[in-house]
């Protein structure tokens, strides 16, 4: 299974993003692979930086229904109570709160994650 991460959300939405294009062909990748999945972790982190990047409710609403082009529910993932009782050991040695969230899914699932986040790359196994 391949996880994707919030980068590749957030990449694929901004066309000024430096991984615009590569982040638009890992989301096409959710119609194509029966492996790619989005962790619930990971829409949830991504609608918070929105909100705080000062997207308004509307845009936000809007960003939504660009993303269920390519993300279906079928193609979403939730935490379980093991990873996220395990997330907990991974905020302890110092990953941030979602990084912790996704990182213990995929262990759990023995998932890769598509990510440029080096802090992952140290638990998880890692591709971009």
């Amino acid at each position: 299974m391949r996880l994707l991460d919030t980068v590749v959300l957030i990449g694929a939405l901004n066309t000024g993003n430096r991984h615009h294009t590569e982040s638009v062909k890992h989301l096409e990748e959710l119609g194509e692979s029966s492996e790619a999945r989005v962790p619930v972790t990971v829409l949830l982190e991504t609608d918070l930086v929105l909100k705080a990047r000062g997207y308004s409710a509307e845009e936000r609403r809007l960003t939504w229904r660009a993303l269920q082009g390519w993300i279906t529910s079928d193609r979403v993932v939730p935490n379980t109570i093991t990873s996220l009782r395990d997330a907990i050991s991974l905020q302890e040695k110092g990953l941030d709160y979602f990084d912790s969230l996704i990182t213990s899914l995929a262990v759990e699932a023995g998932a890769t994650v598509v990510t440029t986040d080096r802090a992952m790359r140290d638990v998880v196994g890692t591709d971009w």
